[in-house]
C-alpha cells in the first residue's frame, strides 16, 4: 500500500513537471512568434498572444521582455491607455527595474513618465560614536592664586535606532529617526599649587561621564545617483532627551601616589532635560533587492549648554573631596552608522 502511494505521488510530481515543461515550450514560441510579428509590424495580436504566456509560463527574464512588447505594441497602435494600464502593472510586478541601453526610446520615454522611486523606506541602524565636550565657560574649585589648567578628552560610545526615508524630488530625500545614543567623554583638571608642600605639589582630577539619550534627528540630503551605488550630502538638526548620566571621579595626589577613584554618581538632576544639536553628513547607498544598504557618517555640533547652572554646587562631595565643578559645556559627536533599508514602492504617473 505504501509502495502504491508513493508511485502515485511520483508519477503526480512527474505529470506536472513535465506539464511545465512543455507549457514553458509553448510560451517561448509564442513569444518568438509576437517577436516576428512585431518585427513584420503587425501588432494587433501580440497582447492576445502574450496575455496568458504573462500570468503563468514564462520566466522573470521572458515576462519582463513580454511586457515590453506588449507595451510598445499598445504605443505603436495609438493605445496610449493601454500602454500606460500595462506599464503601471509591469512596474508594480518590477518596481527596481532599471532601463537597459538596448531598451526602445519609446518604452524609457514612457518608463520615466513614472515614478519609479521608493515612495518610503525604513531603515535600522547602528555604529560607534565619538563624543567630544566642547567646554563653553570653566569652573573649578580653588583659590585665584593656583595656577589651574583644564582639558577635555574624547570618549567612543554606541548607538543604534530605527530611520524613516523618503524622496521629496529626485535629487533630495528626508531622514527621520528615533536613536538610542550612549556616549562617554572626560573632564581633566590639574591643579598647580603656588606653595611647596612635601608629596603635594600639584592634583589632577578626571571626570569620566557617561550619557543617555534618546535622539530624533531631521535630515535632509542632496543625493548623486549611479547605477548600484548613490553618495550624499545631508544637513539637520536633531533633539536629544538625556535620561540618565552618571559620573566617575578620580584624583591623583603629586607624580608618586596612587589615584583616588570614587564610586559612580548620579548626576541626571544636575543636567538639562533636553539637547539640540545641528547635523552636517554625507554617505553611500549601496542598492541591493528591495531595499539598500547604508553607510553614514555625521558631525553632530552642541547647540546648547546641557549643565544646570543653579545646581551646579550642589554635589559637596565631588567638589570638596575632589576638587571638581561641572563646565559650562555642550557636546560634539562624530557617529559612524551601518544599516539597512525596506523599501516600499507606489508607482504613478509623475506630476
Amino acid at each position: 500500500m505504501i509502495n502504491y502511494i508513493k508511485y502515485i505521488i511520483i508519477t503526480l510530481i512527474f505529470t506536472l513537471c513535465h506539464a511545465y515543461v512543455i507549457g514553458q515550450e509553448d510560451c517561448i514560441k509564442s513569444f518568438q512568434r509576437a517577436k516576428r510579428l512585431y518585427d513584420q509590424g503587425i501588432i494587433d495580436e501580440i497582447p492576445e498572444i502574450l496575455g496568458p504566456c504573462i500570468e503563468s509560463g514564462f520566466t522573470r527574464a521572458q515576462k519582463i521582455e513580454a511586457y515590453k512588447l506588449i507595451i510598445l505594441a499598445y504605443l505603436f497602435d495609438d493605445n496610449q491607455y493601454e500602454a500606460e494600464k500595462n506599464m503601471l502593472e509591469f512596474l508594480k510586478i518590477y518596481p527596481e527595474y532599471e532601463v537597459m541601453p538596448n531598451d526602445p526610446v519609446e518604452f524609457v520615454y514612457l518608463f520615466e513618465s513614472y515614478k519609479t522611486k521608493a515612495i518610503i523606506s525604513l531603515g535600522f541602524t547602528l555604529g560607534p560614536n565619538f563624543t567630544n565636550p566642547r567646554i563653553i565657560e570653566p569652573w573649578y574649585a580653588g583659590g585665584d592664586d593656583m595656577n589651574i589648567s583644564y582639558a577635555n578628552s574624547t570618549g567612543t560610545g554606541f548607538h543604534m535606532g530605527l530611520n524613516l526615508s523618503r524622496y521629496i524630488s529626485n535629487s533630495f530625500f528626508l531622514n527621520v529617526g528615533l536613536n538610542y545614543v550612549g556616549s562617554r567623554y572626560s573632564f581633566m583638571d590639574k591643579i598647580a599649587y603656588p606653595y611647596k608642600q612635601e608629596d603635594l605639589q600639584s592634583t589632577e582630577t578626571t571626570f569620566d561621564e557617561k550619557l543617555s539619550r534618546l535622539d530624533i534627528p531631521l535630515t535632509i540630503a542632496y543625493e548623486l545617483s549611479s547605477t548600484k551605488v548613490n553618495f550624499y550630502l545631508c544637513a539637520g538638526f536633531s533633539v536629544g532627551s538625556i535620561y540618565k548620566v552618571t559620573g566617575i571621579p578620580s584624583k591623583t595626589y603629586g607624580e608618586e601616589l596612587p589615584p583616588v577613584t570614587g564610586a559612580d554618581i548620579l548626576m541626571t538632576d544636575y543636567r538639562e532635560k533636553l539637547i539640540y544639536s545641528s547635523i552636517m553628513g554625507t554617505g553611500l547607498k549601496f542598492k541591493v533587492p528591495r531595499g539598500y544598504l547604508v553607510c553614514d557618517f555625521r558631525y553632530y555640533i552642541g547647540l546648547n549648554n546641557i549643565i544646570k547652572p543653579e545646581s551646579r554646587n550642589e554635589i559637596t562631595d565631588l567638589w570638596s573631596t575632589y576638587l571638581y565643578i561641572d563646565d559650562d559645556y555642550s557636546i560634539n559627536s562624530f557617529t559612524v552608522s551601518i544599516g539597512y533599508y525596506l523599501s516600499f514602492y507606489k508607482p504613478g504617473k509623475q506630476n
